[in-house]
């Protein structure tokens, strides 16, 4: 058992590209059609998913959000504007998850009780915003990313979901770190955006299989990374690279994905851990 998640945002709404929200309305919008094409494929092999998604992409589709719940996947909410935590203080991101919440939750017609943030930037400076998140309602965060890039992450951080201890206070939420292949103090991402897209298929299912040994794994995509055709936008040859690199291969990655693992949506395999008491108690 392993999780699936898809990040719903559209490709000119990506960190890395950093377009400001006041132009987006420039850009033609693919995110519908995209995400339908996994919906698509997602039936084809009867698999379920969970969909965080951003604020924005529910107020523009909402028609897309109740597709999503129709076909029985999970949703959760991927901030309302997919701003960075890094350009956050803590009262603009308690507002930010408390709108994209009753936003989502009034589309779908779902309690949303899952929470990823952008670009997984959920630092270890703002751990303490788990308890925000607690506080708004959410059950389960996938935040965490458990080695160091760029734009975010952590080489120290927890690999194995977690109830986290912030303070001396424990919290009864949720943390699903991204999964990465450790042996000591390597750790390699290999299930989700340029990672998967750059890993061999026989690679990724030996690394997987490793990580069965002591937890699910979970697999995270985004519409716009099967959508090859999509407008260029200037950046720097570093993002050019994470943004475009093999995106004409990952709708044939993504087929063998489906059929090579049972996957899950989070919440159901976080309900499963925890009957099972496989979700320990972590001091941050």
């Amino acid at each position: 058992m392993n999780v699936l998640t898809v990040d719903v945002e559209d490709y000119y709404q990506t960190n890395g590209l950093n377009v400001p929200i006041n132009s987006w309305s420039r850009f033609e919008n693919r995110v519908e059609n995209n995400t339908i094409k996994l919906l698509e494929r997602f039936e084809k092999h009867n698999i379920k998913g969970t969909f965080f998604i951003v604020g924005h992409v529910a107020k523009q589709f909402p028609s897309l959000i109740k597709q999503i719940v129709q076909k029985g996947h999970e949703v959760g909410s991927h901030s309302n504007m997919h701003r960075m935590l890094t350009s956050m203080d803590a009262n603009s991101f308690r507002e930010d998850i408390r709108t994209s919440k009753i936003l989502i939750e009034d589309i779908s017609g779902q309690a949303v009780i899952q929470y990823r943030a952008p670009s997984w930037s959920l630092n270890p400076e703002r751990y303490e915003w788990l308890g925000i998140l607690e506080e708004e309602g959410y059950l389960i965060d996938s935040s965490i990313q458990p080695f160091h890039t760029p734009l975010s992450g952590s080489s120290n951080a927890p690999i194995m979901p977690f109830r986290p201890i912030i303070n001396g206070r424990q919290y009864s939420i949720v943390e699903y770190p991204s999964t990465v292949w450790s042996w000591g103090p390597i750790r390699i991402p290999f299930s989700g955006g340029l990672y998967l897209r750059v890993m061999p298929n026989l690679i990724i299912k030996s690394l997987m299989k490793f990580v069965n040994q002591t937890r699910p794994g979970m697999i995270y995509i985004h519409p716009w990374e099967i959508d090859a055709a999509q407008p260029r936008i200037p950046a720097s040859l570093l993002i050019r690279f994470a943004q475009y690199y093999r995106l004409d291969s990952t709708e044939a990655k993504l087929e063998w994905l489906l059929g090579q693992f049972d996957l899950k949506p989070l919440g159901y395999v976080v309900d499963v851990l925890s009957r099972e008491s496989k979700i320990p108690n972590v001091a941050l």
